[in-house]
């Protein structure tokens, strides 16, 4: 992920911290899934600060946490570990199916969750630009492609001048 990106991420996240904080102490999103002492700053701290082998292991402790309880506060810690981690960890796509969820009783608010509501338009937006980027990259491709092949045409055609230069003159 982009240092910017990663920057932009962490205010966000320090902006929800203060605009719901409110249901934070109660749900205490960022703590591991056996632990409660930790806060939503700790963990975003801890994932831009984490060696690979970190990132994978946090991500392996939220997978099973929350393949074992479907909990809300599961659910919307791997999405924020998903979104926040660069990649391989990071899965905005994942990130952004976890967050929008209907609500019900199962799993609590869904996309109605301030962290919820706070993250889906920056992934939404972050898929957009990765699907133009793509589009881009391939136009480029396209591009570098057809010059490839113009400047094997303009080789071909220095080659006849050039033989065309070296034949003798007939008389």
């Amino acid at each position: 992920m982009n240092p910017k990106i990663k920057r932009l991420v962490s205010v966000l996240c320090c902006a929800a911290l203060t605009a719901c904080a409110a249901d934070l102490p109660r749900l205490d999103l960022f703590s591991p899934p056996m632990t409660r002492d930790n806060s939503i700053l700790a963990q975003a701290h801890r994932i831009h600060g984490a060696t690979p082998a970190e990132l994978a292991t946090e991500e392996e402790s939220l997978q099973k946490a929350y393949a074992t309880h479907r909990t809300e506060q599961n659910r919307l810690r791997l999405a924020l570990f998903l979104a926040m981690a660069p990649a391989p960890q990071g899965d905005r796509t994942r990130a952004l199916a976890l967050f929008d969820v209907p609500p019900s009783e199962l799993n609590g608010q869904g996309r109605n969750h301030p962290l919820a509501q706070m993250f889906l338009p920056l992934l939404q937006d972050y898929r957009r630009l990765d699907e133009g980027q793509n589009t881009s990259q391939q136009k480029l491709r396209e591009l570098q492609l057809s010059n490839d092949q113009m400047h094997q045409k303009l080789d071909a055609l220095r080659d006849i001048e050039t033989r065309i230069q070296e034949r003798p003159k007939a008389k």
